[in-house]
């Protein structure tokens, strides 16, 4: 009896020792459940971000060459009724007036108009230099930041440890991966925007510079057909109508 009494207790205390030793490693993998969401929550949130960052980069750039494309077509309708002025002004001259010194003008207009067509072609070629630049620069700074996250590994708290003998320090490894985790995240998505915002930025002030040189280019041909027209009075002896 007292030999059954003491092998009761022995196994009563093996079994004991075996519930307070595994419920420490398998608390590992307890500890690994709940880091794991926390990763994809943060994952998806950067995925996210960083997808809604490139998208308003992209809208950005949608209206920014909508904005150069509607400036343009104003513009170049502008240069076209000045040439169209120009044409009616030539073809309201009275008979007297001198055909070939008339000839002269006209093919002198439409060099004007193709000289103002570099001077657009260079504002275009300006212009699109600069958003290239800028493109390059805002998609390198979310790529850039996007891969920082993808570097965190779950699964490296293992590399040298023993979930069996030693779990603790495999905890010790997850509660400092958690850390690590919570860190990113914030700091990331301000960089993100703040780079967008940047972008949208130097999306107008390029834009501006790009309606100046339109009104430059106006200006030239503008002055120009001025000048045509003092010579229409001037030397063909025609008039204004």
């Amino acid at each position: 009896m007292k030999l059954l009494i003491v092998l009761v207790v022995l196994c009563l205390g093996v079994a004991t020792l075996t519930e307070a030793a595994r419920p420490v490693s398998t608390e590992v993998v307890q500890k690994l459940k709940e880091l794991e969401p926390v990763y994809k929550q943060l994952q998806d949130k950067v995925i996210s971000e960083v997808a809604g960052a490139k998208l308003a980069t992209a809208t950005a750039t949608d209206t920014f060459y909508k904005g150069v494309i509607a400036d343009k077509e104003t513009s170049l309708t502008r240069s076209i009724q000045l040439e169209d002025d120009m044409t009616y002004q030539f073809n309201g001259q009275a008979s007297s007036v001198d055909a070939s010194c008339l000839q002269m003008l006209r093919s002198i207009v439409d060099m004007n108009m193709n000289v103002a067509g570099f001077g657009y072609t260079n504002c275009v070629n300006n212009v699109e230099a600069g958003v290239k630049a800028e493109l390059d620069r805002v998609y390198q700074l979310l790529q850039v930041d996007e891969s920082e996250l993808f570097d965190i590994s779950l699964l490296d708290v293992f590399k040298g440890e023993n979930i069996i003998s030693n779990p603790a320090k495999i905890i010790a490894k997850l509660t400092e991966k958690r850390s690590e985790i919570d860190g990113i995240s914030l700091s990331f998505v301000a960089d993100i925007n703040a780079a967008v915002n940047a972008y949208s930025s130097r999306l107008g002030d390029m834009q501006n510079e790009y309606k100046t040189c339109l009104l430059g280019n106006e200006s030239v041909l503008k002055g120009s057909f001025e000048s045509t027209k003092n010579q229409l009075v001037q030397t063909c002896l025609g008039a204004i109508v």
